[in-house]
């Protein structure tokens, strides 16, 4: 008879078997990752519906994300693609004060990564298919310098391009490598009750990670979020087409960037 040890941890199917917990100081890394990011100006009103309570937003902004990950270490030098919507906050609770960014929503197109950080560590992770970045198509005219996109069952969501990028050097280089170096994070882990309404757990989660930056640009930007129909998108095209009814009233920065990312899963918690 199968029997579950309190000194293991467990994923579903559980029955296999646990495995020893990892160190307090445990961080996996992703050695080759490119990603394109946008800052965007948006309604500070609209956004504030999807920041929970506890959270303060500090800027009426929204930066959308693409990652192309290579060389994972903890997927056996796998890969995977990520398109993602932070805003920046402060988290005021009882016991915590912490500054970071509130992940509302990941779409990844690889299923091993969103079953870990959805119910291990609270990352609102979710399927799209994510293409690779297009770089410089230089035979098509007046194409962007890169692009790429996300989809489901065939259906486009979102595009994302950048134009003339230039490459950042010296004290501005240094700066954006300092703060990239660490940052905090910050999601909701909301695990429903089985057959009923309400949580069995609904929580704020710290996830810390950072990027240990090799070379940057920055560009001009272009980001198309596309509505979708019900039936396009039947469990997801509500999440699309709230962030396209988010106004981008203007794109503060755009950047690409090339790095090794350091995710910190051991040292994730509930946040009070």
């Amino acid at each position: 008879m199968f029997r579950f040890d309190e000194n293991k941890t467990y994923r579903m199917p559980a029955h296999f078997g646990g495995f020893d917990a990892p160190a307090p100081d445990m961080a996996v890394y992703n050695y080759d990752t490119v990603g394109m990011s946008f800052i965007c100006t948006t309604d500070g009103d609209l956004l504030s519906n999807y920041i929970p309570e506890g959270f303060e937003i500090l800027r009426p902004e929204i930066v959308y994300g693409f990652g192309q990950m290579r060389e994972i270490d903890w997927l056996a030098g796998g890969r995977y693609n990520v398109v993602t919507a932070d805003v920046p906050v402060r988290f005021n609770g009882k016991k915590d004060r912490v500054e970071g960014v509130y992940n509302l929503v990941t779409w990844e197109n690889n299923a091993t990564p969103i079953i870990g950080g959805r119910e291990e560590n609270g990352v609102p992770k979710i399927f799209a298919d994510i293409q690779d970045l297009h770089a410089r198509p230089a035979a098509y005219f007046n194409a962007p310098d890169y692009f790429t996109n996300a989809s489901y069952d065939g259906n486009t969501f979102v595009r994302m391009a950048m134009y003339d990028p230039k490459p950042l050097a010296g004290a501005e280089f240094e700066a954006l490598k300092a703060a990239k170096q660490t940052y905090n994070l910050l999601c909701w882990r909301y695990i429903p009750k089985v057959s009923g309404t309400g949580a069995e757990l609904s929580q704020p989660i710290l996830y810390p990670q950072g990027l240990d930056l090799k070379s940057a640009w920055t560009g001009r930007g272009e980001i198309e979020w596309i509505r979708l129909r019900p039936e396009y998108n039947p469990k997801q095209y509500h999440i699309v087409n709230a962030l396209a009814d988010l106004p981008i009233k203007s794109i503060n920065m755009t950047l690409l960037t090339k790095a090794v990312s350091v995710l910190k899963p051991s040292q994730g918690r509930v946040i009070e």
